[in-house]
């Protein structure tokens, strides 16, 4: 089953495959920001891992790795690939495929245990791993290693079955790992997991429901004390509410239901979805062969119900919330489940409406194969509809844009001693914040501090740095470098308008509080800022 899940995942992600050191997604900052931070995670556990959360941009803030997705199960897949001398955009483009494998295959696992049926494992994983919003979706790494979800309802489903201690822990440890990856993630998982168990109320009368009980409380502790341990940086950040999202903010992410007619697979796009499609949206058509197995598997026989039960109202939750705060939904659960309340993207619930047309497709096409006396007759049509599956949902060739490498002066600064803290201009305000991608991903060469950064969150120090150091190269702002701690700064002529770049190299010509060390092909130039005695 690996096998064709990596083959569907070249095939799904092509050319990728072909050259994986030499194109990828570098022309979003998201991407450039997710191969900095498993890079990030790879540099620094090993060394410091106390300090993991301290991460080198936003200087001089701390825990800034906490401004965005923690990302550490694929950085730690990642790691063996960066400490051999992989690049972070070879090591990205790696766990893209990863993530996509990982995710097919935890679907796999737990349409198996629902059916017994490894082809209709087979095909609940192509729809949850290969559907048009995972597709779109490749500068996110945590959109791709969504593995924890369905491994986590299958843990589940093995308490409710009958399992002991091991599957408690299982399902703990399933619960951190989705936390440590993304904050999303935690919240999906969180939701799916409470509306399973409300679901299987039937279990709850049953005379072992003290022990059921008492699993689930093992789960609960361990997910709570691994998720805490390793998150409590954002508890530190969060003090005062700054990752916290305006209802404003929720309301213009949140999904409609023209979304859900929305898909960027080449076959229905052309045909019909480019009515729907707007840039921007989230793309959750789940596919036509999906939803028709799907609505097949409604009628399945009393034994397996309650399954279906669970995925239809995990479904039908991920559907509501996705829409934010125009249903009651989300603000009842707001109020009961502060992580959600730092959730911007509330169109993301959408995954869940995708996971249960996956789950039921896949029960759906047990429920064929179990039918009459035809089983080699409906074991090809079960490979017809992964077939089709996975064609509904395709994109390849897919748009990449080539990596190079970075500037020669990134190694240089590597190779100095005396950096203490690296600011890059422009210096972008925050409202081109995500501009700053390119230089967070090229810290990757030194490690050094950096004032620059990206995020989903933007803090008020840096907001401030970059309206104090509007007026750069002037003198003033040269002080005020000093004052915040910067020894070496890059200037990159080539991003500036013409007429800008001219003005600010003639008046950095005309400094002496900047002292020029190196130039590269491009025309980027080091500069050390001179200390108040001129040394």
């Amino acid at each position: 089953m690996a096998l064709t899940f990596i083959g569907l995942a070249v095939i799904h992600t092509w050319p990728l495959a072909s050259d994986l050191p030499h194109i990828s997604r570098v022309d979003n900052a998201d991407t450039e920001l997710n191969a900095w931070a498993v890079s990030w995670v790879a540099h620094r556990l090993p060394r410091d891992p106390l300090h993991l959360f301290d991460a080198n941009i936003f200087f001089p803030d701390r825990h800034t790795l906490a401004y965005s997705e923690p990302l550490i199960p694929p950085a730690l897949l990642g790691a063996p690939m960066r400490w051999a001398g992989a690049s972070p955009v070879t090591t990205y483009n790696v766990l893209v495929l990863v993530g996509l494998v990982a995710t097919a295959f935890g679907m796999y696992v737990l349409v198996f245990r629902l059916t017994g049926d490894p082809l209709a494992g087979v095909l609940a994983g192509c729809l949850l791993a290969f559907n048009s919003h995972t597709l779109t979706r490749l500068p996110h790494l945590q959109a791709l290693h969504v593995q924890w979800l369905p491994l986590s309802l299958w843990a589940l489903d093995r308490l409710f079955g009958g399992g002991g201690r091991r599957d408690a822990l299982w399902l703990g440890l399933f619960c951190v790992l989705a936390a440590l990856t993304s904050g999303y993630l935690a919240v999906f998982v969180a939701v799916t997991l409470v509306v399973a168990i409300l679901a299987r109320a039937d279990r709850w009368v049953q005379r072992d429901r003290l022990q059921l009980l008492s699993h689930l409380a093992l789960a609960g502790v361990v997910a709570l004390i691994g998720s805490g341990v390793g998150l409590w940086p954002y508890a530190v950040v969060d003090q005062g509410g700054p990752l916290r999202r305006s209802i404003e903010d929720v309301v213009m992410h949140s999904a409609t239901l023209q979304d859900y007619l929305t898909t960027a697979g080449r076959f229905h796009y052309e045909i019909w979805s480019h009515r729907f499609y707007e840039a921007g949206r989230d793309a959750l058509f789940p596919g036509i062969t999906g939803l028709v197995l799907g609505v097949m598997a409604l009628g399945v026989r009393k034994k397996g119900r309650a399954h279906t039960r669970v995925i239809v109202a995990v479904g039908l939750v991920g559907l509501l919330l996705s829409l934010g705060p125009a249903t009651p939904l989300y603000g009842w659960l707001s109020a009961v489940f502060p992580p959600l309340r730092s959730i911007r993207a509330a169109s993301r619930f959408g995954y869940l409406f995708l996971f249960a047309v996956a789950a039921l497709a896949g029960l759906g096409a047990a429920n064929l194969r179990k039918r009459g006396d035809l089983g080699v007759g409906m074991r090809v049509v079960v490979i017809a509809c992964i077939v089709l599956v996975n064609l509904e949902a395709l994109r390849a060739p897919m748009s990449f844009v080539q990596f190079d490498g970075f500037s020669p002066l990134y190694r240089t600064i590597a190779e100095t001693s005396d950096v203490e803290a690296l600011a890059e201009f422009p210096l972008w305000p925050p409202g081109s914040i995500a501009r700053n991608g390119r230089y967070v991903l090229a810290s990757t060469e030194h490690w050094k501090p950096l004032l620059n950064g990206y995020s989903g969150f933007v803090p008020s120090s840096y907001a401030d740095a970059s309206n104090r150091l509007s007026g750069f190269p002037a003198p003033e702002s040269i002080e005020i470098l000093r004052e915040i701690g910067i020894s070496h700064i890059v200037v990159h002529p080539a991003l500036y308008d013409p007429a800008r770049a001219a003005q600010v190299l003639a008046e950095i010509a005309n400094q002496s509080d900047l002292k020029f060390l190196a130039v590269d092909e491009k025309g980027s130039r080091l500069y050390r800022v001179r200390a108040q005695n001129g040394t």
